[in-house]
């Protein structure tokens, strides 16, 4: 098990903030040797209050992060889960947060909508690793979703603290062909669950279209695995060890989460998934082709299984 700490970094748009506000104070005090008194300190308002909401927002920051860092610290790991260094108020349950971007001209804004769905309010200085499925459709640039089993502090020196734990527990299931082609070209994908992994073998006659990609990922989030002509592929959809993600509920973001973990776009978890497969055709419309697979806890499979075998024995169905 390993603990990572993700801090928000807020310092860059602080600074460029406050330079740019430094900019309009120069102007309007140039202003006041031929401008009305009024106008001059109007215009020199505007700049005094961006540099107050960038120095609360970087103190906001600031804060969070050394919150986030003392309990990183002071917290122990185990097997079975989190041991704080004092006993603490916290709830437990599950936190969503979908990164977005947002353009105006030629600026771009990076947009982050939390939330968190609370289940149980405890105390104590112990936290059980929870095996429950998480899911993380993240591109680079922060734009996804991450939705995971969570505890956020409520009290003392830790208040806001979040912890995301990302079991390495599951199976990917499924298996499937794909077969591409446009004019003489053709390309055959097969894929199957092995495990904690998904495999699969493109075999491929190519003519005029350059190479076959193979991409995974659900809805506008996809991640590049592997491309080529005939070729094997292999993708784990699960982190090789399980994972407590310590940060600051108020600041954390999926942009922050891909930096610290994970570095490029990554698509990990639970639930149903695709595989798609491109024929890439130079100057002609690709050819795309998808097929699902999915990944399963294991408890939740054999729980599935014996409550199966229990409703077929004693007659029961839906």
């Amino acid at each position: 098990m390993q603990k990572v700490l993700v801090k928000e970094s807020g310092t860059l748009a602080v600074f460029a903030v406050v330079v740019f506000a430094v900019f309009f104070i120069w102007v309007a005090i140039g202003m006041l040797g031929f401008a009305p008194t009024w106008f001059a300190l109007l215009f020199l308002a505007m700049p005094v209050l961006f540099i107050l909401i960038a120095l609360a927002k970087g103190t906001g920051i600031l804060t969070g992060n050394k919150k986030a860092s003392a309990l990183f610290e002071g917290s122990s790991l185990a097997e079975r889960g989190v041991t704080f260094p004092e006993e603490l108020d916290y709830e437990t349950g599950r936190v969503a947060l979908e990164g977005y971007w947002t353009s105006t001209g030629r600026s771009r804004t990076y947009h982050v909508r939390r939330s968190f769905e609370a289940w149980e309010r405890k105390t104590g200085a112990f936290v059980e690793f929870p095996n429950e499925p998480f899911r993380v459709e993240v591109l680079r640039d922060g734009t996804g979703r991450v939705e995971a089993p969570a505890v956020r502090i409520l009290s003392g020196p830790y208040k806001d603290v979040l912890l995301i734990f990302l079991t390495d527990d599951g199976e990917v299931t499924g298996s499937g062909s794909i077969t591409l082609s446009k004019g003489s070209d053709v390309a055959t994908v097969t894929f199957r669950g092995e495990g904690r992994e998904l495999r699969g073998s493109v075999q491929a006659e190519l003519s005029k279209a350059r190479k076959v990609r193979i991409e995974v990922g659900f809805g506008k989030v996809w991640k590049r695995i592997a491309e080529g002509q005939s070729f094997d592929f292999t993708f784990s959809p699960l982190p090789e060890e399980k994972t407590v993600v310590f940060a600051n509920y108020k600041t954390v973001s999926p942009m922050s989460l891909v930096k610290a973990l994970w570095k490029d776009s990554t698509i990990l978890g639970h639930g149903a998934f695709e595989l798609k497969a491109i024929l890439d055709v130079p100057l002609a419309r690709d050819v795309v082709e998808k097929a699902e697979f999915r990944v399963e806890l294991r408890e939740e499979k054999a729980e599935k299984r014996e409550r199966s075998e229990f409703e077929e024995e004693w007659g029961f169905w839906d």
